[in-house]
């Protein structure tokens, strides 16, 4: 379950590097606090899945696609920057769907009788 963890606080702390890179401190720090809600209740993780999904696509998505068009404005080269940002989004996808385990392995631990 640690690597889960280790996956998701990553995919935040990316995610909120991106923000500061715009100078954007309260986003930065809302993406910096997002892992903590990996140790709440279910409904708090799949919040926490829901903003990694969302930042995706409305994050990343939009960041590549304003990346490569810029590239292809000045016609510079822009497959390998398209490769990057395509492993980033799946990269944060993939710590979206951890979020689905540790929901699971809490379920079970809930769930299991008393020995």
């Amino acid at each position: 379950m640690w690597w889960r963890v280790l996956l998701i606080v990553l995919a935040c702390l990316l995610t909120g590097a991106h923000f500061l890179r715009y100078s954007n401190l309260v986003g930065a720090l809302a993406f910096a606090a997002a892992p903590l809600l990996c140790f709440g209740r279910e409904y708090a993780l799949r919040a926490l899945q829901l903003v990694l999904l969302g930042a995706v696509v409305a994050v990343w998505g939009v960041a590549t696609f304003d990346y490569v068009s810029m590239r292809l404005a000045t016609g510079a080269p822009w497959i390998r920057l398209l490769c990057i940002m395509s492993a980033v989004m799946v990269f944060v996808a993939f710590a979206a769907w951890c979020c689905e385990g540790i929901i699971r392995l809490k379920r079970t631990k809930t769930l299991a009788p008393a020995a």
